[in-house]
């Protein structure tokens, strides 16, 4: 519930028909409000207060004084509306306004369907055009040129048209900033870190002490706050920005770049089945007991065991069927070549003597992602993915 009143924001009025009740102004309109159970609105000190036997008894009093009021409020609108204070008999909904020709300072307000007569406060002027009373600047009352307030003269500091686009002039107050002229104002601008701002050239240059030095301890780090990716380093006592490589951030408290796989400063773009993993994560796949997935940097890289192996979830490797116990629907492998991982061949290479499953870098295409796997003590050559080389530490494809 609301009323129409016009009021100012947060301003209180009491409810004369319920003694826990209230009206706040919320947006130019009394919003009625409640008091909790137990309490009712102290006007006196504006705030829901316990409610006491005596002081049951002074509200109901003022109550009634409250109810005569409304009553006289009521019929002062109603003489008001019908003897003059309305601007026209034009039907108006609530909140609508329009000016009054000749007062800028005064406007019309809706109130029970009819235009009244209402006035900004003192020193303030009513703009139509955003329908509301604005500290008045000389756009009523016409201000004498040079008096407080009044709008700059053409051509002083601060008028429009005071300088040209683009115009540059030096900060006395910054030797590392300088004012630079746009939409007809001077506003402050600042040189990138190391340089200050050469008044005789008009532009930045690199600093070599002819402003202030910065003073720091050789080796010394400290983090960029415009760059997650930057930093600075101190060479010669001068602060030197670098910048972390690609993937990676500066750890102000590891005083290193690390690499970025939570997104603190690259936004993280990561398959659904990663998003939760940490990095390097290695787990089976739903119903296919020969396949496992990798979460490498929130991808998701899916891989199949040789030769009829199976993934081991607890070794985190290919394994022996009877070894993983994984029954996924699929036939067993079968034929004389069949051998305990499916296939045959004559021994050679680094796979002699190695368990089946047994992974190495191919050395003939290492830089190409090339690896071997071992099955029955004989190579058997794959490749990774296309932009990725085979990790030996752990046994899988990886970034380069």
């Amino acid at each position: 519930q609301s009323r129409n009143d016009q009021c100012t924001a947060n301003e209180i009025q009491l409810d004369p028909h319920d003694c826990a009740a209230y009206f706040l102004c919320v947006k130019g309109e009394f919003v009625s409000q409640k008091c909790v159970r137990g309490f009712y609105f102290d006007a006196a000190i504006q705030a829901c207060v316990g409610d006491t036997k005596e002081s049951s008894n002074k509200r109901t009093a003022k109550m009634a004084h409250n109810r005569n009021l409304k009553f006289v409020y009521l019929l002062s609108i109603a003489v008001t509306l019908v003897f003059g204070a309305a601007a026209d008999d034009d039907c108006c909904q609530p909140g609508d306004t329009k000016p009054v020709e000749g007062d800028c300072t005064q406007y019309y307000g809706c109130c029970t369907g009819k235009f009244v007569l209402k006035s900004c406060p003192s020193g303030q002027y009513w703009n139509s055009n955003n329908q509301q009373c604005e500290p008045d600047n000389g756009q009523c009352v016409p201000v004498e040129p040079g008096a407080p307030g009044a709008p700059c003269a053409p051509g002083e500091p601060g008028a429009p048209g005071a300088c040209t686009e683009g115009d540059t002039k030096v900060d006395a107050s910054d030797c590392t900033k300088y004012q630079v002229c746009k939409n007809g104002e001077y506003v402050s601008a600042s040189c990138n870190s190391g340089y200050y701002w050469n008044s005789a050239n008009s532009q930045c240059e690199q600093d070599n002490g002819q402003c202030v030095s910065v003073t720091c301890k050789d080796g010394e780090l400290s983090a960029d706050s415009s760059d997650c990716a930057g930093y600075f380093i101190c060479l010669d006592n001068k602060l030197v920005k670098r910048k972390c490589a690609s993937q990676t951030y500066f750890d102000a408290s590891l005083e290193t770049c690390v690499i970025d796989t939570e997104g603190v400063c690259i936004p993280k773009v990561c398959d659904s089945e990663c998003c939760d993993k940490p990095n390097n994560w290695i787990g089976p796949v739903d119903k296919n007991c020969s396949a496992f997935i990798h979460c490498l940097y929130g991808q998701l890289i899916q891989q199949t065991c040789p030769n009829n192996l199976q993934f081991n979830n607890i070794t985190k490797q290919c394994d022996f069927p009877d070894v993983v116990q994984c029954d996924d629907g699929s036939p067993p492998p079968s034929g004389p070549t069949a051998g305990p991982s499916g296939t045959y061949c004559e021994s050679k290479g680094r796979c002699v003597g190695q368990r089946d499953g047994a992974m190495f870098a191919d050395a003939k295409s290492a830089s190409s992602g090339g690896y071997i796997v071992c099955q029955c003590e004989c190579e058997i050559n794959f490749n990774c993915v296309a932009g990725l080389v085979f990790n030996e530490k752990i046994r899988t494809c990886d970034w380069p």
